[in-house]
């Protein structure tokens, strides 16, 4: 007659031998990849710069003189190096009042503020 198992008792766990997966060596990125990723993450965005100039043309003069007054020339370098999209700006203002008559030349320069020195 087979054994009945009791009510309490349960059936023997089967054998896991082998049952855990190897873990899969994942090989170390490409040092080239690496640096070109690294290259293309600082070059300028023509979309953020184009948010930026909306923004910064949605702002009142009082807003403006505000911000103005804020960024200091050590503040200005360490925007330009997260924010390369400023440098652009500032090289696109600087000709714009170069090409336009002497008055309007004047008046790019006092508009970009604490900016001014760093194109």
């Amino acid at each position: 007659m087979a054994r009945e198992p009791k009510m309490n008792q349960q059936p023997p766990m089967p054998d896991m031998a082998g049952a855990n997966m190897p873990r899969q060596q994942t090989p170390a990125p490409d040092q080239k990849v690496v640096d070109q990723a690294s290259q293309n993450v600082m070059k300028p965005s023509s979309q953020l710069a184009a948010v930026l100039v909306s923004r910064l043309g949605a702002m009142t003069e009082e807003q403006l003189a505000e911000l103005d007054r804020a960024i200091t020339p050590e503040a200005a370098k360490a925007l330009l190096m997260l924010l390369p999209e400023l440098g652009a700006l500032m090289e696109a203002i600087a000709q714009s009042g170069q090409a336009g008559s002497a008055p309007r030349a004047q008046q790019a320069g006092p508009q970009m503020g604490a900016l001014s020195g760093m194109a």
